[in-house]
């Protein structure tokens, strides 16, 4: 069956969700001004939405080749892949391996620094309070998860980091840190947003400088990452 695109399911701040012919799959279209940062940023340059979905394509694999089960099943467009639909879960999962963002305010941390092991952190996925910190008690009490998916979601995510942080030491990059998003498909949870710049600081270990330039010359460093993770992956 060929897969059409059909009515719009979700917009979010990255990319939009479109259904198709088919109930059990969606296609997630990337933006080319996605907003970052907890939508406090804007990042536009054309053809941004391309080389997002050509990057997170190589990492979605990447776990999948690790044996982690992601929601990834093929590419579609030049800025859109298929995807399984899921039951998203409201809770972003945040790892961190070096002091960055907000940490460091919050934290009495200096920027830049790495942290002695990596750092897992809880936000409730709510555009109208701001995405805030919550711990597993939260989620547990307000029926964001169960103990089970919140074991499994922290037990994926490490090994998430894992796979990037080995998947960039061979060409130089350092995984600052990253956010992960998890979604139900028939019982059981996988990997289902997307691992891209978007939702995560990839720094060149030399100038500890994000590789989206720091908004210097974002489309030549996203051009960059793609191209060294096709070494990786060739």
């Amino acid at each position: 069956m060929q897969l059409k695109k059909l009515d719009l399911l979700n917009e979010g701040k990255t990319k939009r969700l479109w259904a198709t012919n088919d109930p059990r799959l969606a296609i997630a279209e990337f933006y080319d001004d996605a907003m970052m940062y907890h939508g406090k940023r804007k990042l536009y340059f054309d053809g941004k939405g391309a080389l997002t979905n050509e990057i997170n394509i190589i990492l979605m694999q990447m776990l999948e080749k690790n044996n982690i089960p992601t929601a990834f099943v093929d590419k579609y467009s030049d800025n859109s892949a298929v995807v399984r639909l899921a039951e998203m879960l409201p809770i972003e999962v945040v790892v961190r391996n070096y002091a960055a963002g907000t940490m460091p305010d919050r934290l009495g941390l200096s920027y830049h620094s790495k942290l002695r092991s990596p750092v897992l952190e809880f936000c409730y996925k709510n555009d109208d309070l701001g995405d805030p910190f919550i711990n597993e008690y939260h989620a547990y009490a307000m029926g964001l998860c169960t103990q089970e998916e919140m074991s499994a979601m922290c037990y994926n995510a490490m090994r998430i980091n894992k796979v990037l942080t080995d998947l960039m030491k061979k060409v130089g990059v350092i995984v600052a840190d990253f956010k992960a998003e998890f979604g139900r498909v028939n019982g059981r949870l996988l990997v289902a947003d997307e691992i891209s710049p978007n939702v995560a600081r990839f720094w060149d270990k030399d100038t500890l400088r994000r590789m989206d330039d720091e908004g210097r010359n974002p489309k030549g460093e996203y051009i960059r990452l793609l191209e060294l993770l096709k070494q990786i992956d060739n």
